[in-house]
């Protein structure tokens, strides 16, 4: 009896070529993910920064509203920048106002990325009353 024989010499070659075929679209949706992945990287380092630079100025508004607490005369004479220093670096305060409320700026020194906050606030013998707080 004879064995059968099979002459198919196509099916190995479509095979192969159908298996290049997917791995080339493979590779390049995991090269294009890879791209994506660092580009978002660097847009969350700049928002990190940037969150990093309120939230500094944020610190420094608190302290100088805590000082403006303590001491009706904070900040005089008024447009003249106070110098603020904390742990992160300094920042400069503006008393804009004393007339009924309370304004005042603040502002990071020698950083990157600069976040201004206005204050606007009531002083009164018990304490402080914000008013108005507001990221320029």
């Amino acid at each position: 009896m004879k064995k059968p024989t099979y002459n198919n010499s196509k099916g190995g070659y479509i095979a192969i070529s159908i298996l290049l075929i997917l791995t080339a679209v493979l590779l390049g949706i995991m090269v294009t993910v890879a791209q994506l992945g660092i580009g978002e990287g660097q847009v969350s380092l700049a928002l990190s920064k940037g969150e990093d630079a309120l939230t500094f100025v944020e610190g420094c508004t608190e302290d100088a509203m805590l000082k403006a607490r303590a001491s009706s005369t904070f900040g005089d004479p008024v447009l003249t920048p106070v110098t603020i220093t904390r742990p992160e670096g300094t920042c400069s305060i503006t008393v804009l106002s004393k007339v009924g409320s309370w304004t005042m700026a603040a502002t990071p020194s020698a950083t990157t990325y600069t976040r201004t906050i206005q204050t606007v606030f009531n002083r009164s013998g018990t304490g402080i009353t914000l008013t108005s707080w507001k990221e320029q």
